[in-house]
């Protein structure tokens, strides 16, 4: 059998055979003259075989006649565009990063040693059905093919040759499960919980990974989601618009896959690093995305410790009595770049974890202080059907279907659902992995300062000092403490529902959600004067969504017509609309045209007249030749908004009206600073205030002599729905680089013949700089060309690049 590996950038492949392979390994196995030893047992034959066809864009359609096969191709086909990331986040999950990795965490080492135990791992593997366990045993033997075949000193440039990146196994793939469901919850608290240290023991220099709230409360960060029933789309068939955006490298990047398992799987989408099923998609009746709930996935607990003892706290139990707890400390050790080890410890309570909860709010006291502690539990550590449940969806025959087998499994992680039929349904739903904490539960358990400073900032805690506070159960949770289906949100409509990592609540401004846990929300607390807890100011990307859609239905947006094509939802939402300065900017232009002296923080002024000219002409939208977007982008970062409290609008939030308030910005000497300080920058860094903002907003291709590629998108806080942002602005004034927002974006409708869909993967599908897959699709991203994906076997043949790679072992 001979391989022709797809996409070799002039490398010396080998030619191998499975029997040769097989020979030569028979011949190494001992001494051939040894006539007293057994014969070796030959292997099985063709334990794994898949067949991969590249299509345009180097997307891998994936054939096999079992799910081990399945696992395999992915595996391989991964392996082949993205080995370094995914040796590098193996590394991460197994808490090696210090001994290898210039970027390593010694304080991350040593929560995943501990996390990711013998024992975790186990756990997981034992949850996981046969099919899961099949896929996962292919997708490590497929990686390893591709790296036996190629050679370590052969791979992407970036790592080959590197003692790090290696054969893996299982062990390490359920590693990288395993960190990464803990993104809404514990790997958000890892430096705290690794540097929770007893009064008197020597202080932690291990806190070296920081805590971020932004994160937890879902305010940083971009994903959308339309699922459009047949009440709005021209052809009364479903339709669905999803891009999560999320960062560009790391464990979150998106790869882009077809499986086919005749007569039972035939899925499309994308899948994050390591996983053998797509995690979002479409197959021939359902199309679904995701975004990130503002479900919290943990509780804090206050531990009362005992006088004299902060290695024991008091607890009392369901029976009444009043028992002394202990804390267990656990050794951890981990190997560093120059071949010492470190000495770590992870303090457990019967809750979970402790951790340094002076880290997570610096106005509470440190372990011990005050004779308190505080623990964290989270439920999605307790998850182990993630995969499970991704298998399930992918084989939805239809909106109905995917909500039995979410309701049956309850195994997201951290996201909602947002998914549309063939047959012209929309739903939307968070049926995901939550804590069993009522509202009556939060309200008798958040007792005293402490917990009520927590609760006000968004973090849930609990008192820890009784029995009553431990999460409840429902009959039909599949897991111990977390909600089951039955008190779980889903909306199912013929118009559409809509998320952009708000809650539940307005899916659909027709039929709000309320009723369900404070820990759905992101806040926890009622806003001050709404009548339900759920009425709170939306995030105005949140909005911006919201009105696009209003727009589009009563044909003001200029699109023609009152309903969706395709081709309109991909005007919609790449319309890069800023709805903040659709709300603010004629506010600030009038008492910029009255009075153009802007004072700037450092304490004198600048002339505003010709940056306000420049606002006047702007077209209040983020596209590649829009000029003035970035005056207004460092003009509102600038002014202090908070956008679930909206204190900088002189129309209040109402709760009648969420869509259109708050509102009218109200004119202040700090907004007026905000807008001094933007012009002085730009001045000062010699970029034009009339600049396109695609002559400073880009990504670089390094493959490609340095080429820039314009990114047209936004800031989320501005509310562009399409959000595309960095770090910028750098030294030079410059929005580069570009590595967080659009990733999988995918719009997918129905006709007789199954999906029609079209769709970008923005960073393209490989992360090796010396692959022609690896800014391909961000070209045509920056170009707003959307790609036919080929699903059918013609549309495949018709799309097909290079041969057919027919693999076994």
């Amino acid at each position: 059998m001979q391989i022709e590996p797809y996409g070799l950038r002039g490398r010396a492949f080998a030619i191998l055979t499975v029997t040769a392979s097989l020979a030569l390994s028979g011949c190494l196995s001992g001494d051939s003259d040894n006539d007293d030893a057994p014969a070796p047992t030959p292997p099985t034959q063709n334990t794994y075989s898949a067949e991969i066809q590249r299509t345009q864009f180097g997307i891998p359609h994936i054939t096999a006649q079992d799910y081990k096969g399945l696992g395999y191709g992915v595996g391989y086909a991964f392996a082949e565009d993205n080995i370094c990331s995914f040796a590098e986040e193996i590394v991460f999950a197994n808490g090696e990063s210090a001994r290898y990795l210039p970027n390593g965490s010694v304080a991350s080492d040593i929560f995943y040693t501990w996390y990711n135990s013998d024992t975790q791992r186990q756990t997981f593997w034992d949850a996981q059905n046969q099919q899961v366990r099949d896929a996962v045993s292919g997708y490590a033997a497929g990686y390893n093919r591709y790296l036996r075949d190629t050679g370590v000193g052969s791979i992407d440039p970036a790592c080959a040759g590197q003692p790090w990146v290696r054969e893996i196994t299982e062990q390490d793939l359920l590693a990288v499960y395993g960190k990464g469901g803990l993104r809404g919850g514990l790997s958000n608290f890892v430096g705290p919980i690794v540097a929770a240290q007893p009064p008197g023991a020597p202080a932690s220099a291990n806190s070296d990974t920081g805590f971020d709230m932004t994160n937890i409360n879902v305010t940083n960060g971009g994903s959308n989601a339309y699922a459009l029933g047949s009440e709005l789309t021209a052809n009364g068939n479903g339709m669905l618009y999803g891009n999560p955006h999320e960062p560009w490298d790391g464990v979150q990047r998106f790869y882009e896959f077809h499986l086919t398992l005749p007569g039972e799987l035939d899925v499309m989408g994308v899948g994050q690093q390591g996983q053998p099923f797509p995690n979002i998609g479409f197959n021939k009746d359902v199309a679904w995305s995701h975004t990130v709930s503002t479900a919290k996935r943990f509780t804090l607990y206050q531990l009362a410790l005992v006088d004299g003892n902060p290695m024991k706290y008091l607890y009392q139990n369901a029976d009444g009595q009043l028992e002394q707890r202990d804390i267990e400390r656990v050794d951890v050790s981990v190997q560093l770049a120059d071949g010492n080890t470190h000495q770590g410890s992870v303090y457990l309570s019967h809750f979970g974890p402790m951790l340094a909860v002076n880290l997570v709010n610096e106005a509470l006291p440190p372990w011990g202080g005050n004779n308190i502690a505080f623990a964290i539990r989270d439920a999605a550590s307790e998850n182990p059907r993630a995969i499970n449940q991704w298998l399930a969806m992918d084989k939805a025959t239809s909106v109905d279907d995917l909500v039995d087998k979410l309701q049956s499994i309850v195994g997201l992680p951290f996201v909602n659902t947002i998914a549309t039929d063939r047959y012209g349904k929309a739903m939307y739903a968070d049926i995901s992995t939550v804590p069993h904490v009522t509202a009556e539960k939060f309200q008798a358990c958040v007792q005293g300062p402490a917990l009520e400073a927590l609760a006000a900032a968004g973090i849930p805690g609990l008192a820890g000092h009784t029995a009553a506070c431990e999460w409840g159960e429902d009959a039909d949770s599949p897991q111990k403490g977390i909600f089951g289906p039955g008190n779980l949100p889903v909306l199912v409509r013929n118009d559409y529902v809509a998320n952009s990592n708000d809650s539940y609540w307005l899916s659909n401004p027709d039929e709000p959600l309320t009723g369900y846990s404070p820990l759905l929300r992101r806040r926890l607390l009622s806003y001050p004067g709404a009548s339900t807890p759920e009425a709170v100011p939306l995030l105005v990307r949140s909005r911006m969504g919201l009105v696009q859609i209003e727009d589009r239905l009563d044909g003001t947006d200029g699109l023609g017509g009152m309903g969706f094509t395709l081709d309109q939802l991909q005007q919609v939402v790449y319309g890069n609309r800023s709805y903040v300065a659709e709300l603010v900017l004629d506010d600030v232009l009038d008492d910029c045209f009255a009075n153009p002296a802007m004072p700037t923080s450092e304490g004198g002024t600048v002339d505003a007249t010709t940056a306000c000219q420049v606002l006047n002409d702007w077209d209040r939208r983020n596209n590649l030749d829009s000029r003035g977007a970035h005056v207004f982008r460092e003009f509102w970062k600038g002014v202090p908004f908070q956008e679930t409290t909206a204190n900088v609008f002189s129309v209040p939030f109402d709760e009648n009206d969420p869509i259109n308030t708050p509102r009218e910005l109200t004119i202040t000497a700090e907004t007026r600073t905000a807008l001094g300080d933007a012009i002085a920058f730009f001045q000062s860094k010699n970029i034009a205030l009339d600049a396109a903002l695609g002559e400073i907003q880009f990504v670089v291709d390094p493959g490609n002599n340095g080429e820039r590629i314009p990114m047209h998108g936004g800031i989320g806080r501005e509310g562009v729905f399409n959000v595309a942002e960095g770090p910028g602005p750098d030294e030079n004034g410059l929005y580069t680089p570009i590595n967080k927002g659009p990733t999988y974006m995918q719009t997918v409708t129905f006709d007789e013949d199954g999906p029609v869909v079209e769709a970008l993967l923005a960073y393209s599908q490989s992360s090796d700089e010396t692959s022609p897959n690896h800014r391909d699709q961000t070209r045509r991203y920056s170009a707003k060309d959307w790609i036919p994906l080929p699903f059918s076997p013609a549309e495949i043949a018709e799309q097909a690049v290079g041969r057919k790679l027919v693999l076994s072992e």
